[in-house]
């Protein structure tokens, strides 16, 4: 009788394994990212807002140190590189605790974070929550979200041995078919390019207006910025902060004034070790962030940002050689 009472459980599981595994969600593709929460491996926070502006591979697994998944992500490991140079950051997502996932990236030399969701939080959010109460795991699926925050791209069935080159492929074709069919000045892959070269200085962006005659000192401008607001005008001042993830924005000084100058939701990008004398050609715009993105701008450089603020918003940036 006992005898047939452990065949039956082990039967029950057997089936429920099977369920689970040849289950598949919904598509979430098309829908908007899930937002989370979630500590990595040494304890700090990710937020899908601290990935606003890049594209992220979130990449759920059942657990660390198997047969499987140690082959993806390695295979995430090594293609690393490429992803980064497509502005594409990598997330590796389980069930598993933080000493887990520390021991699994030392043992392989990761190069990504790894989330803990041992509550399936973010599994579930994301439909991948695999098991049942007495083994529970995430199941192996791949979310590509693209720098707007929407799932463009859910792969729903996983082969670890040659997923990483199909999330590559998926990339070059979303990043292409985002730009239009045409390379905007940054270049997918967020590369600097410069716009004009004169005499003494380099241009990034558009090409610079050189019709504009008249130039704006930046405490001028922030002392009545509601004269700025509705038209571009030439902004000028001294660069003291560049983001130090892209090189998408920069903050521009003079005196105690200072505004960051954003550049056009990342139309160009600038080299990020750019400082001394600069001009922008753009116009104000009164911004209120949440805490988050202050931390996320924080995070890549920016410094202490008031809630609400005036930003410049640039079309060109000329930066004194």
């Amino acid at each position: 009788m006992a005898k047939d009472l452990t065949m039956n459980k082990k039967s029950l599981i057997t089936v429920l394994l099977l369920v689970n595994f040849m289950a598949v969600a919904d598509s979430m593709q098309g829908q908007p990212a899930p937002v989370f929460n979630l500590k990595d491996q040494n304890g700090q926070s990710h937020q899908l807002a601290d990935y606003k502006g890049q594209w992220l591979v979130l990449y759920f697994y059942p657990k660390d140190g198997t047969s499987g998944c140690t082959v993806e992500a390695n295979a995430f490991k090594d293609n690393y590189d490429k992803l980064k140079a497509m502005n594409t950051e990598v997330l590796g997502i389980s069930l598993d605790d933080a000493e887990s996932h520390r021991k699994f990236i030392a043992e392989h030399d990761l190069p990504f974070n790894l989330l803990v969701d041992s509550d399936k939080v973010m599994s579930r959010a994301y439909g991948v929550d695999g098991g049942a109460a007495f083994f529970s795991y995430a199941k192996r699926q791949t979310f590509i979200v693209n720098p707007e925050g929407v799932i463009v791209k859910h792969f729903e069935a996983v082969d670890p041995d040659t997923h990483v080159d199909e999330v590559l492929k998926a990339l070059n074709t979303l990043q292409t078919e985002n730009n239009d069919g045409s390379q905007d000045k940054a270049g997918h892959d967020g590369q600097v390019v410069i716009a004009e070269e004169l005499e003494d200085a380099l241009v990034y962006g558009d090409a610079w207006p050189h019709d504009e005659t008249h130039e704006y000192n930046l405490n001028r401008v922030l002392a009545s910025p509601e004269r700025y607001e509705n038209n571009n005008f030439v902004i000028s001042g001294r660069i003291t902060r560049v983001c130090q993830t892209m090189g998408c924005w920069m903050v521009l000084s003079d005196g105690d004034d200072f505004a960051r100058v954003d550049f056009n939701q990342h139309s160009f990008f600038i080299p990020k070790d750019s400082q001394g004398q600069a001009q922008v050609f753009g116009h104000l715009k009164m911004i209120k962030d949440s805490a988050e993105k202050r931390a996320h701008l924080t995070a890549e450089g920016a410094g202490e940002l008031a809630p609400e603020r005036y930003e410049i918003i640039a079309y060109s940036v000329k930066v004194n050689k």
